[in-house]
């Protein structure tokens, strides 16, 4: 017999490593049983989902942070890049059709009238109260109602057209009385005004012929109590450019007082 060719004894397992697995089996059965008999405690779904929507926050305020630090340097990018932004363009006014109409009501102060009324030679002017005025080159006309004339002359010596001056003549009755005059020396002529004894004014009318030869006439009505009247001729302005104290008068009188021009 060939003795390589005998059969070699099986190795004899160790004896520690034998109790060692026999050790494992016998804690696994215990662990098996312990689990067993073990409740699981309940899950704490509030609190996860509290913890969810805390993340959920912090992640969309860290992605809205960034984009707005997106925009912030996109913009300083584009704005470094284009420059200082250029002026507005101003669209050309259509040419065809009329200008659109403002909505907005524009008031236009009426046109300022002249305080004198510029007549024609020999021109008639009814100044109320039966009275009638006219101009001619040679001076004043005025007649009442009986008709009869009268004349204050402006080529007679008797005014000097290179200062301002003023002259006055009235007449009256129980109802009134009518006064007028001449204003000369200035061609700026604004305002004659009478003022009574108790102080009260009256603002004359104006006439002139339409040539402006540096006078005019002057004239008013007022009541009986105001027979004596001091004058004052006012320019355009509201300037004082002369005036003539008040000096009683006759009624009737056309001429006015003597020495009254």
């Amino acid at each position: 017999m060939n003795p390589s060719s005998a059969p070699e004894p099986e190795p004899v397992p160790d004896a520690p490593a034998q109790d060692d697995a026999a050790v494992a089996g016998l804690l696994r059965q215990a662990f098996t049983r312990v689990a067993h008999d073990v409740t699981p405690s309940p899950v704490p779904l509030a609190a996860v989902r509290r913890a969810g929507r805390r993340h959920r926050r912090r992640r969309t305020a860290a992605l809205a942070v960034l984009a707005v630090l997106g925009v912030v340097t996109v913009t300083a990018v584009t704005v470094g890049r284009l420059g200082p932004p250029a002026a507005p363009r101003v669209a050309a006014a259509p040419t065809a059709g009329p200008a659109p109409t403002a909505t907005r009501a524009v008031t236009v102060p009426p046109p300022v009238a002249s305080p004198v009324r510029v007549v024609r030679s020999g021109e008639r002017v009814d100044v109320g109260k039966g009275w009638t005025v006219w101009l001619t080159r040679q001076g004043k006309h005025w007649a009442g109602q009986g008709g009869d004339e009268d004349f204050r002359s402006v080529v007679d010596g008797n005014i000097d057209l290179s200062a301002p001056g003023i002259s006055h003549q009235s007449e009256g009755d129980a109802d009134g009385a009518f006064h007028s005059g001449l204003y000369y020396g200035t061609s700026q002529a604004g305002r004659v005004e009478l003022t009574g004894a108790d102080g009260r004014k009256t603002v004359a009318q104006l006439l002139e012929l339409s040539d402006r030869p540096g006078w005019g006439v002057w004239y008013a009505h007022v009541p009986p109590s105001q027979d004596d009247v001091g004058l004052a001729l006012y320019d355009r302005e509201g300037r004082l450019l002369t005036d003539l104290p008040a000096v009683s008068r006759d009624r009737g009188a056309p001429g006015g007082a003597p020495g009254t021009p």
